[in-house]
C-alpha cells in the first residue's frame, strides 16, 4: 500500500513538472508572436532610403564642388580681363610716349589743322587704331590726350586717330570743343576739322553742325566752311535729307564764294532725287566764281542721278569757248561718267584734245 502510494506521488510530480513546461513553452511562443517581423520588402526599401540619402548627400557635395569651380572660374576670367585691360592701357600709354618721341625728334612746322597729320608717323597711328580696336574703352583716353593739345603737332596725329576710328565719343567732344567750349579759331577749327575727316556721323552730330550752320554764329568763313564740312552723311529720314537741303538752298546763296563752294558740293551729296541737283545745275551755269562753277560740275559727275537734265548742263558747259579750259575738262570727265551713245563718245574724245591743245 504504501509502495503504491509512492509511485503515485511520483507521477503526480511528473505530471506537474510537464505541465509546468508545457505553460512556459506556451508563454514563450506568445511572447515571440508579439515581436514585429521585418519582412524583406522592408528591409530592401531600408536600403533603398540608405542608398538615397547617401546618394543626395554625394550630389550635394558634387554641386558645391561645382559651385565653388564656377566661382574660381568667374574669379579667375575677371583677372585676366583686369590684367588685359591694364596691358592695352599700358599698351596705349607707351604707344603715345613713343609717337611723342617721334614728333620731338622729327620736328616740323605746325600747319593748319586742315592739312592733317605727318605722313612720318602712319605705322603709329595704325598701332593706336588697333590698340581702340581690341579696347574700345581707351578711346576716352585719346579724346584727353586730343583736347590738352588740339593745336600741336600732336593733337594732329591724334585727331586723325579719332577721324578714322569714327567713334561717337569723339565727334560729341569735338563738337563740344568747336561750338560750345572754347573761343579760339583754331581750337574750333580743329574740331570741326576732326568730324570733317570722318567718313560718316550719327544723327545727333548732323543735328549739331545743321543748327549750328543755321545760327548763322560764325562771322569767320574759314570756320563757316568747316561747318560745312562736317555736315557729313549720316542715317537720315526723308524729313531729315528736306531739312539739310533746305539750309543748304541758304547757304549756296551767301555772298562768300567759298562758303558757296562748299554749299553746293554738300547739296549734291545730300541729294536724295534729280530735283535735288536744280541749284548745282544753275550754279554750274551761272555763278560769277569760277572755283564754285568747277565745283558744281564736278558734283554733277559724282552724282548717282545721270539725268538728262545734268547730261544737257555738262555739255553747255563743255561747249562754252568762253569758259577756262579747266572746267571744260570737269565737263567732259563728268560726261564720262554717263551712258553716251557712239557720235557722243567720239565728240567728247575730240573735244578733250583740242581743249589740251589749246591750254598748253
Amino acid at each position: 500500500m504504501q509502495h503504491k502510494r509512492y509511485f503515485l506521488s511520483k507521477y503526480v510530480i511528473a505530471a506537474a513538472i510537464l505541465v509546468l513546461l508545457v505553460i512556459g513553452g506556451l508563454v514563450q511562443l506568445r511572447f515571440l508572436s508579439t515581436q514585429p517581423l521585418e519582412s524583406p520588402r522592408l528591409v530592401e526599401q531600408s536600403a533603398i532610403q540608405i542608398d538615397v540619402v547617401n546618394d543626395s548627400a554625394g550630389k550635394s557635395h558634387a554641386h558645391n564642388q561645382v559651385l565653388v569651380s564656377s566661382v574660381e572660374s568667374q574669379n579667375s576670367q575677371t583677372m585676366i580681363k583686369n590684367d588685359q585691360s591694364i596691358t592695352t592701357n599700358e599698351q596705349l600709354r607707351d604707344t603715345l610716349e613713343k609717337l611723342k618721341a617721334s614728333i620731338s625728334h622729327n620736328p616740323e612746322p605746325l600747319k593748319h589743322a586742315i592739312m592733317g597729320p605727318s605722313n612720318q608717323h602712319i605705322a603709329v597711328r595704325m598701332q593706336l587704331l588697333n590698340l581702340l580696336e581690341q579696347d574700345p574703352d581707351l578711346i576716352s583716353e585719346l579724346i584727353d590726350a586730343f583736347i590738352d593739345e588740339p593745336n600741336s603737332l600732336l593733337g594732329r596725329e591724334l585727331s586723325a586717330v579719332l577721324s578714322e576710328s569714327g567713334h561717337e565719343f569723339a565727334q560729341e567732344a569735338a563738337l563740344d570743343m568747336a561750338l560750345d567750349l572754347s573761343h579760339d579759331e583754331q581750337t574750333r577749327a580743329a574740331g570741326l576739322l576732326l568730324v570733317a575727316k570722318m567718313e560718316e556721323v550719327t544723327a545727333e552730330t548732323r543735328d549739331r553742325v545743321l543748327a549750328h550752320i543755321d545760327s548763322g554764329s560764325d562771322l569767320n568763313s574759314d570756320l563757316q566752311q568747316f561747318a560745312l564740312m562736317a555736315l557729313k552723311p549720316a542715317p537720315s529720314s526723308q524729313e531729315d535729307y528736306q531739312r539739310v537741303q533746305s539750309t543748304l538752298s541758304k547757304v549756296v546763296q551767301a555772298e562768300d564764294h567759298n562758303i558757296r563752294r562748299h554749299g553746293v558740293y554738300q547739296m549734291a551729296q545730300w541729294a536724295t532725287n534729280n530735283e535735288d541737283l536744280q541749284d548745282v545745275r544753275n550754279l554750274a551755269l551761272t555763278d560769277p566764281d569760277v572755283n564754285t562753277r568747277a565745283r558744281a560740275v564736278m558734283s554733277l559727275g559724282d552724282s548717282p542721278f545721270k539725268s538728262q537734265e545734268n547730261r544737257s548742263v555738262l555739255w553747255q558747259v563743255a561747249d562754252d569757248e568762253n569758259e577756262p579750259p579747266p572746267i571744260r575738262l570737269y565737263a567732259l570727265k563728268s560726261l564720262s561718267r554717263y551712258a553716251l551713245n557712239d557720235s557722243e563718245i567720239n565728240k567728247l574724245r575730240i573735244m578733250n584734245n583740242d581743249i589740251r591743245g589749246t591750254s598748253r
